[in-house]
């Protein structure tokens, strides 16, 4: 028995030293032969955007639109094509930047990633934020860094901008992960009316990277689209009225003789006021009307409920305001009154037209 395991063992050791192989020794090269450690080339997969998928297979600018995007143009292209604008209120105080590792750049990223994404490759107008800071005066200007909402009106009666989507960035240590982010709180606003059109915010971890920033303004503009197509489409149960703005009326019952009228054409659902006001030779007034319909469709059927031509006007006609100005004496209502007289065996007749309820313009 011993004689067989001795032999059994014998066996292994020689298959062991047959199949064994000689160790060599291998030069490491040193550090001076730059030729040995050459980087070798990868392909990096491209950044994902806020859904999860690849921002597209070509990464020399192939569009891959968000999933909101082609609502949003239907409705723009119906909206009468609003202009809109892109502001990024960015930190002030040089302390914040240094805090995150950041700078003013990083931040003007931010907004034009927003317009890239706003601009729906081409088919949306996105102005030029540059363009307010060369019309607005300096203090106006600052004001709307701040995001003063009374600069609205000036941004529309300058630029003739309709809608302003402001993003507010500041750093802020209450996220859910408790690492330190960047807030972005972003809104849509009519500079018509200073309605908020739509708003969301998320907070972007850092570094302030161009991947964060795609992902996460990509998810900002489509929550942006997605209202937008919602309120200018007339979804659900979204509110998008006219404004009409009535000029160079003689008092402030002219102004309410027209609002009373604007209440009877079809398609009208409710007029509101939004501040009328006069004095002793002239009136202006505001109305926010919700008409099923495009303004030159409202327009139209204006006209043909106040049945005159002439002595209202519109001077501007443009996304969902409308500006109507008096320019002559409108008579509304006239009565017939028809007289007859007979004379022994001659009969008169007299016919006399009484004009009621005119609007005037102003002196």
């Amino acid at each position: 028995m011993k004689r067989m395991i001795s032999l059994i063992a014998g066996m292994a050791l020689a298959l062991l030293g047959g199949c064994a192989q000689p160790v060599r020794n291998v030069a490491i090269p040193g550090p001076q032969d730059r030729a040995a450690y050459q980087p070798q080339p990868y392909q990096k997969p491209l950044p994902p955007n806020a859904y999860g998928s690849p921002m597209g297979a070509n990464p020399y600018g192939t569009h891959v639109p968000l999933p909101d995007e082609a609502a949003y143009v239907r409705a723009y292209q119906a909206q009468r094509q609003p202009r809109m604008m892109v502001v990024v209120l960015a930190p002030k105080h040089a302390k914040t930047y240094a805090a995150i590792h950041a700078n003013k750049n990083d931040f003007d990223a931010l907004g034009l990633s927003m317009i890239e994404y706003l601009n729906a490759n081409g088919q949306i107008d996105i102005q030029n934020p540059a363009m307010a800071k060369k019309v607005l005066k300096r203090e106006e200007f600052l004001r709307l860094q701040n995001g003063d909402p009374a600069v609205l009106p000036l941004l529309k009666a300058q630029l003739n901008t309709d809608v302003l989507v402001e993003i507010q960035a500041s750093p802020t240590a209450q996220t859910s992960s408790g690492l330190p982010s960047v807030r972005l709180l972003a809104q849509a606003v009519s500079t018509t009316d200073a309605r908020i059109l739509g708003a969301v915010y998320v907070d972007m971890p850092l570094p302030m990277s161009k991947t964060h920033i795609n992902i996460y303004t990509g998810y900002l503009a489509d929550k942006i689209m997605q209202s937008l197509a919602n309120v200018w489409g007339g979804g659900g149960r979204a509110i998008n009225p006219l404004t009409v703005r009535i000029y160079n009326a003689a008092g402030v019952n002219d102004v309410l003789k027209i609002k009373h009228l604007i209440q009877k054409v079809p398609g009208v659902r409710l007029v509101v006021d939004r501040g009328i006001t006069g004095s002793r030779t002239t009136a202006y007034g505001q109305l926010s009307v919700q008409y099923n319909g495009a303004p030159d469709d409202f327009y139209g059927a204006l006209q043909q409920e106040l049945g005159v031509s002439t002595g209202l006007k519109a001077v501007d006609l443009q996304n969902n305001t409308i500006d109507l100005e008096i320019t002559g004496p409108m008579v509304l209502k006239t009565t017939t009154i028809k007289t007859t007289t007979r004379i022994r065996t001659e009969t008169h007749t007299t016919v006399k037209t009484v004009h009621q309820n005119p609007i005037m313009p102003a002196k």
